[in-house]
């Protein structure tokens, strides 16, 4: 059976014939979850297509699966409706088909809530029957599947992305649980993976550079120690994420950086709690920035991830709060009071009142060119050359060119 996989895109990224994709090519890799779909069936002809790369073709394929991120839907709804006029049958996947829930858009024939990967045998055979179910439910168990990266355009693409997980389950702060797909896929259910299956995993892994997906490592402090202490002999180099939990443990974070992590992502309980009272006290935005200057000190890069309201906050002086912390790069989301992510994009007259400053200022030439300066100081010149301005210029990108995420 020849099957295709498709990852929807939002409109602002969809690709244009003719042009080149939109956004950095740092950050156009591949979708992990067709990718996995892909090493789970290898006796079958399985193609892979990126609305970011390419225009989506239609024929000659028996089934089609299309991922649906946030912000996607309307996205998917078009190109549900072009197989549908070839009488190609659509299945519909992701995470907002599953915050869909119960109450999916009429225009849906066929969907799974929860992760593909369970259900993916049944898929298959009612497909080969050709009877689909409308709603295929799978459980909240978490499951991992080596992917088999594809490259459908790879002069296009980071074709240096590489990505292992080790722990599947939700990490995230409460308030933004009802948009991360591993809590609407598992709930609360987590699952670890066995330490010799995840060594065999990094060491066939052919490029130096590893992203790691698991959204905490600090909420397992004594499993990544462990797993780190074997890792670091490997000599690879470690993107990684945590939460505010992580200044808790030092050992650990003296482990990571002998290990070779180069970047830290911090998720939104190290920013978001303290944001409102961090503008109001001096020694509150002092603490913050010690804790940055704690993982410096490591030679580690530290990003930030924030989810702000869509109206109503103070963008100007939060934006000064970033820079004053003096962290290496930030990732923005924006809620509305639906907790639906609500797209910000840049424009040339961005306001100081506006979502979009916040990016606006931290990505300023000036304040990139200022980090650049004094970065190597701190975490030395090959980190500042392979990783902070590669990432920090690959950032400035996506958002002149109106792209709201990373």
């Amino acid at each position: 059976m020849r099957i295709l996989g498709v990852a929807a895109a939002p409109e602002p990224q969809q690709f244009i014939e003719g042009f080149p994709p939109r956004g950095a090519r740092l950050f156009l890799c591949p979708d992990l979850e067709i990718c996995r779909l892909a090493a789970l069936t290898p006796d079958d002809e399985f193609d892979y297509q990126d609305e970011r790369l390419q225009v989506i073709t239609t024929s000659g394929y028996e089934l089609v699966v299309v991922r649906v991120d946030f912000n996607c839907e309307n996205s998917a709804r078009v190109l549900a409706e072009r197989f549908y006029e070839v009488q190609v049958p659509v299945v519909l996947f992701g995470p907002q088909v599953t915050a869909w829930g119960d109450n999916p858009p009429g225009w849906v024939r066929s969907r799974v809530c929860g992760d593909i990967v369970l259900v993916w045998d049944r898929v298959l055979e009612d497909a080969r029957r050709g009877r689909l179910l409308s709603c295929y439910s799978a459980p909240q168990r978490p499951h991992y599947v080596v992917p088999k990266l594809i490259f459908p355009k790879p002069g296009m693409m980071n074709v240096n992305y590489q990505a292992v997980q080790f722990v599947r389950g939700c990490a995230c702060p409460n308030r933004v649980r009802s948009v991360c797909p591993e809590f609407l896929y598992y709930g609360e259910q987590v699952a670890f993976r066995p330490k010799d299956e995840i060594i065999g995993e990094v060491l066939a892994l052919p490029k130096k550079h590893i992203r790691l997906l698991d959204e905490d490592i600090a909420r397992y402090p004594e499993y990544y120690y462990a797993l780190f202490r074997i890792l670091w002999r490997f000599r690879r180099h470690w993107t990684v994420n945590a939460g505010s939990r992580l200044f808790e443990y030092p050992q650990l974070v003296r482990m990571l950086a002998k290990a070779g992590v180069k970047i830290i992502y911090l998720n939104e309980s190290f920013l978001d709690p303290w944001l409102e009272e961090a503008l109001k006290s001096p020694a509150l935005a002092k603490q913050i920035y010690r804790r940055v200057k704690f993982l410096h000190a490591r030679r580690i890069l530290v990003g930030a991830r924030i989810t702000l309201p869509d109206s109503g906050a103070d963008y100007r002086r939060i934006a000064g709060l970033l820079v004053q912390s003096d962290l290496d790069f930030i990732e923005t989301r924006f809620l509305d009071q639906n907790c639906r992510f609500v797209s910000v994009r840049y424009h040339p007259m961005v306001q100081t009142d506006e979502p979009a400053w916040i990016k606006s200022r931290f990505y300023a030439f000036d304040s990139l060119v200022d980090r650049f300066v004094r970065r190597p100081r701190r975490v030395g010149f090959y980190s500042t050359i392979w990783y902070l301005i590669p990432y920090s210029l690959a950032y400035r990108q996506n958002f002149l060119e109106g792209l709201d995420r990373p």
